[in-house]
């Protein structure tokens, strides 16, 4: 699927008088069913064939539940809400449930799905969020161990995309909360993974991107990573962005890039994922006991190809995007050709 040259450069005049300072072109949403593919602002003139949103703004039954304070009982708990059982989250995501750490770890961890639900926004002055989606990582005195929280996409086929989730980070000393791309290989060279990481344990403007790995056989490999200072605090609502295209990662705070990686980028299908964990390895660091740290998510927006998802168009006529002022989720229609 690839539209003409000339609708290509049709497509991006209209994206760039859609950004632009000047007075622009008129634009009203289009039901992203009527979108062949999306073009993303500001890095390569990519198509990409799909487009999905994820809002957990208005999620019916929120609740936040008390720690499970057992392994056994934390590791094998049911999920916490209907909702990541419904088909609009589960076709996609799946809430995780195992128990592992890194190499230098000291605390026992295990992703739990009881530390991922949905949570009533009660922020004074709150916009118009209900609710929020938040994965909890927290250290259990009962049983010395962390509990932390994580979902991963169904699929492990996505092939270049940008994903962006309007987030923040919140909590105590000691946790990890990211957003990344990941496949496993026979090696730790041989792993594909490009990250977002917050480390609690740091001032809340810095923030790591990395195209892992960052460190093989005790060797960095520090071409692979930025420690990026960020505009403004991760402890507040900021739209986190990654891009993927062929031979570059990029990194996004409020559309602005931070960081630009091409040694390692990813080549091949992998799976997506969004978690927060500590295992008081010196990662992590260690959490004290008794606190927990989170991360709140808004929404989710993915605008990708996958492999196992080929587009159901022959070519692109309708070029949609999602990079100019509309509601978050929803895309314009920047060109349309026969």
């Amino acid at each position: 699927m690839a539209p003409s040259q000339p609708h290509l450069r049709s497509a991006l005049v209209a994206l760039a008088s859609l950004l632009a300072a000047q007075p622009a072109l008129a634009v009203s949403p289009i039901d992203p069913s009527q979108c062949h593919c999306f073009l993303t602002n500001d890095t390569s003139a990519r198509y990409f064939a799909h487009h999905k949103f994820f809002d957990f703004r208005a999620v019916a039954d929120p609740g936040v539940p008390a720690p499970i304070d057992d392994r056994d009982a934390a590791t094998n708990a049911p999920v916490t809400n209907a909702y990541f059982d419904s088909p609009g989250f589960a076709d996609t995501w799946s809430v995780q449930a195992w128990a592992g750490g890194s190499s230098d770890a000291t605390v026992w961890n295990t992703y739990s799905k009881n530390d991922v639900y949905i949570e009533s926004d009660a922020d004074a002055g709150a916009p118009a969020s209900g609710t929020y989606l938040t994965l909890r990582t927290a250290r259990h005195a009962a049983g010395d161990f962390q509990s932390s929280a994580e979902i991963q996409s169904v699929s492990a086929s996505y092939q270049f995309l940008s994903m962006r989730m309007y987030a923040r980070t919140r909590g105590a000393a000691g946790a990890v909360t990211a957003m990344f791309t990941y496949r496993g290989g026979a090696t730790d060279a041989d792993v594909q993974e490009a990250d977002l990481e917050i480390l609690t344990q740091e001032a809340t403007n810095q923030v790591h991107y990395t195209n892992q790995p960052g460190n093989v056989g005790g060797v960095p490999r520090p071409d692979a990573t930025r420690q990026v200072s960020i505009p403004g605090s991760w402890s507040d609502w900021r739209v986190h962005r990654y891009d993927w295209t062929p031979g570059s990662s990029d990194w996004y705070v409020d559309g602005a890039r931070v960081a630009s990686i091409q040694y390692q980028a990813p080549v091949d299908p992998a799976t997506l994922l969004f978690n927060t964990w500590s295992d008081g390895g010196s990662w992590s660091g260690v959490m004290a006991t008794g606190q927990s740290a989170e991360m709140q998510i808004q929404w989710i927006e993915l605008i990708y190809n996958n492999t196992a998802e080929p587009s159901q168009f022959n070519h692109c006529a309708n070029v949609c995007t999602v990079d100019v002022d509309t509601q978050p989720g929803v895309p314009v229609l920047l060109s349309s050709g026969p």
